[in-house]
């Protein structure tokens, strides 16, 4: 299975971070990371890796109280 995840800047990063992940019994492999400063370029990211790598999932980090919207 694998889950493409879009990290909303905090206060470890604060930039954009999307990143592949895949899980299978016994193996947690992330790949594919990317660091990047703006919404919309992070968002655009996040669609390009669901189709490049066949995602099965999608998950989206954000900070308590943030506006998504």
């Amino acid at each position: 299975m694998t889950t493409i995840v879009l990290i909303h800047p905090n206060d470890h990063c604060q930039r954009f971070q999307v990143f592949a992940v895949y899980e299978a019994p016994n193996v947690h492999h992330a790949f594919a990371q990317e660091e990047i400063s703006s919404r919309d370029d992070a968002e655009h990211v996040a669609r390009q890796m669901m189709e490049t790598y066949e995602a099965d999932h999608f998950r989206r980090v954000i900070r308590v109280g943030e506006r998504i919207g």
